[in-house]
């Protein structure tokens, strides 16, 4: 790289936007009272968990998100020269993601992954559940595939937009610039972690879950910038 002074630097820098915010995204699942999936979300409301309601509050309580890698799966092809070879991609690998959430009081989040959870596989009969209007299944009775999975949509926003010379928009405060957006197809919980407790100090309680997903796709933001609520 050409040596550059500090001057140009913080120039190009800021031209550019500067550097990518952690914190600017939104997360979202796809799960559709009237879609494939609106038994799912008929069962979450059993749990007093409404899911529009849970997706605004899920970027609030989000304490970590990240974006799963994609790996390149090679195989070793021999050259016709002696002492080549070659390693054409095969096929891709997708990480699970991992989530982690800070509960509220009325965890919201565990009773979320966790009656998702119940939702998949069923569970045997309790009357205390059945009291509350909840019909359970047989216990390892799984639900069909497509009426458990949804999309996971995680957008990725920023303070400034980089085609405006590192400018806000406009003049609202509450708009950013919307970069892209990954989608995560037929998405599951397949683990929601263990939630300790302690008599020592108090701290906030955090949970972590993992997902499951067949393929990611990037997508364009299709727009420069979107409102966001305040």
């Amino acid at each position: 790289m050409a040596l550059k002074s500090v001057t140009k630097f913080l120039t190009d820098l800021k031209f550019s936007g500067g550097p990518s915010s952690t914190n600017q995204y939104d997360l979202q699942f796809g799960i559709d009272p009237a879609g494939v999936n609106g038994e799912l979300a008929k069962w979450l409301e059993s749990y007093g968990v409404k899911n529009n309601s849970f997706n605004k509050l899920m970027v609030d309580m989000a304490n970590e998100i990240q974006i799963p890698g994609v790996s390149m799966v090679s195989q070793d092809v021999k050259g016709i020269h002696k002492g080549i070879n070659m390693k054409p991609a095969m096929a891709k690998v997708f990480n699970e993601m991992d989530m982690s959430f800070i509960l509220d009081i009325q965890s919201e989040a565990y009773k979320f992954f966790r009656g998702w959870q119940d939702f998949i596989t069923g569970n045997p009969a309790n009357i205390d559940f059945v009291a509350q209007g909840r019909v359970y299944d047989r216990a390892y009775v799984q639900h069909y595939y497509k009426s458990y999975v949804c999309d996971t949509i995680i957008k990725k926003f920023e303070k400034y937009d980089p085609q405006a010379g590192g400018a806000v928009t406009t003049n609202n405060s509450n708009e950013q610039y919307h970069v892209w957006t990954v989608k995560l197809i037929n998405s599951y919980p397949y683990m929601v972690s263990s939630i300790p407790y302690s008599s020592g100090g108090s701290g906030v309680v955090k949970l972590s879950v993992g997902m499951y997903y067949e393929y990611s796709e990037l997508l364009d933001a299709g727009s420069k910038s979107i409102s966001v609520e305040a």
